[in-house]
């Protein structure tokens, strides 16, 4: 369950980001164009996607013992982490690539643990 969330609250921080950029071409500027650009956006969206890393990677590798599953997923969230931290284009691409780290690592992780479950 949390391999599943932690997809889907990877994939909303994707979807920030590649939709961001389209905004303003979009017309989307106003209202919906200050909160795609808020901080507070990004450490709602942060939030939840590093504690389900957190609550996810270490119990699963220690259960399937593939540790470069949770160094990926890490690196995601660190990638992420950084991006609130630089601006312009490195940010997105620090951004696109923490969520696309995180989306790998977790469904590696889910489709570990049901092998292991079948196995089992």
């Amino acid at each position: 369950m949390r391999d599943t969330l932690g997809i889907l609250a990877s994939g909303l921080c994707l979807l920030h980001c590649l939709l961001t950029p389209l905004l303003p071409v979009l017309g989307g500027l106003g209202i919906l164009g200050a909160l795609q650009e808020d901080q507070f956006l990004h450490l709602l969206l942060l939030v939840p996607v590093v504690i389900l890393a957190l609550a996810s990677f270490p119990a699963s590798c220690r259960r399937h013992q593939r540790y470069a599953v949770m160094i990926v997923g890490f690196s995601g969230a660190l990638l992420l982490v950084g991006a609130l931290y630089i601006e312009g284009v490195w940010e997105l691409v620090a951004s696109v690539l923490g969520a696309g780290l995180l989306i790998v690592a977790h469904w590696v992780n889910l489709r570990l643990i049901y092998r292991d479950a079948l196995v089992e």
